[in-house]
């Protein structure tokens, strides 16, 4: 069987931070590891989690470029296994996950890289809600799958075999968000099928308040300008006219209305070609504008 890194990048969440290292520890195998990457937390995590002494629990600091691409990449470039499992720091990662993953004749065998269903938890909700994606089933997901159902966040069980990860370039340390979209959109563009798995992974927690203000949720925590740069920049890389192409531009550009950027939205417009493409995206971006207002 193959053997499994379980890599959690961390940035001052030390009060969630010993929940999913647990976690990780639980559906871990006994010859897998789980690698804990501290991004220069004020409070290192080596220091927080003094008191746990699984053997099979690393935890290295990341004394290079800070972010969460770049501990990440390190992560997995530190990492000893075949196959590396990516566990948010405020989140937790199912029982029985990693071992249906890593099974004899199961998804890394058949896969370079996959996701699952996950479980989420909102504060103050009583019962947790699964999230599914009802156009994908169990296995392999066909190339003619539609692009949404085929890109994952790493909150979504994602896993990747090493050297798959290695040859496509890691993650784009220039993003601090949305690197985990445009991971997947250069791995489709190796023809690099995934694996799906309908039994939920993952365990996500949202809309919590941190104990630290410097630990907030990325996505809830990065202005809305730097976010648009990141989806526009994984936009631009992806220059070919197709599906890819369309399902990012007006990923981009309900963004941006939605952040009330309009001028923005009506630049990105203009500046795309051929013309019959900046004409379909205007109409587009009028329709949803009249919908959001």
């Amino acid at each position: 069987m193959m053997r499994c890194t379980i890599v959690i990048p961390t940035h001052n969440r030390n009060d969630l931070l010993i929940r999913a290292v647990r976690s990780a520890l639980q559906a871990c195998p006994p010859d897998g590891e789980v690698l804990v990457v501290d991004d220069k937390s004020t409070i290192p995590a080596a220091e927080v989690l003094s008191a746990e002494t699984d053997k099979r629990l690393r935890v290295i600091l990341n004394t290079g470029a800070g972010g969460v691409s770049s501990t990440r990449n390190l992560g997995v470039v530190s990492a000893r296994g075949d196959v590396v499992f990516f566990l948010d720091d405020d989140d937790e990662i199912l029982p029985g996950y990693c071992a249906r993953v890593l099974s004899s004749g199961g998804p890394a065998t058949q896969a370079h890289w996959g996701f699952s269903s996950i479980l989420e938890r909102h504060q103050g909700q009583a019962a947790d809600g699964w999230r599914q994606r009802k156009r994908l089933a169990q296995g392999l997901v066909p190339r003619s799958a539609r692009v949404r159902d085929v890109v994952a966040a790493t909150s979504d069980g994602f896993w990747i075999r090493k050297n798959c990860f290695d040859q496509i370039g890691g993650f784009d340390p220039e993003q601090s968000i949305d690197e985990d979209t445009d991971l997947c959109i250069r791995l489709l563009a190796q023809s690099c099928q995934p694996w799906y798995e309908p039994e939920p992974g993952m365990l996500v927690y949202r809309g919590y308040v941190p104990a630290r203000p410097d630990g907030a949720q990325l996505t809830v925590a990065t202005p809305s300008t730097k976010g648009l740069q990141c989806y526009r920049r994984t936009h631009d890389k992806s220059a070919e006219y197709s599906v890819v192409r369309w399902f990012l531009a007006t990923r981009y550009l309900r963004r941006a209305i939605k952040a009330g950027e309009l001028d923005t939205a009506r630049d990105f417009v203009r500046a795309q070609t051929p013309a019959i493409w900046s004409r379909v995206l205007a109409v587009y971006v009028y329709l949803k504008k009249v919908r959001h207002v």
